[in-house]
């Protein structure tokens, strides 16, 4: 979530994401990203700001 906030309106690719949030030290499966921007927006739901992140297919994500 910091990381899109800090590129407000802006497509934050996946690789982008990916290198941010675990800086290249292990091998990340694809899939993990998606996990973790599923949960948060399960926590966002609960807090009436279902949207926020939205998913721009095959580019990344977007506040």
């Amino acid at each position: 979530m910091y990381y899109l906030f800090q590129h407000p309106g802006e497509i934050v690719p996946r690789l982008e994401l990916v290198e941010y949030l675990w800086d290249q030290e292990i091998h990340i499966d694809d899939n993990t990203l998606s996990v973790n921007i599923m949960r948060i927006r399960e926590k966002l739901e609960a807090l009436g700001k279902s949207g926020l992140i939205q998913t721009k297919r095959g580019m990344g994500y977007k506040i």
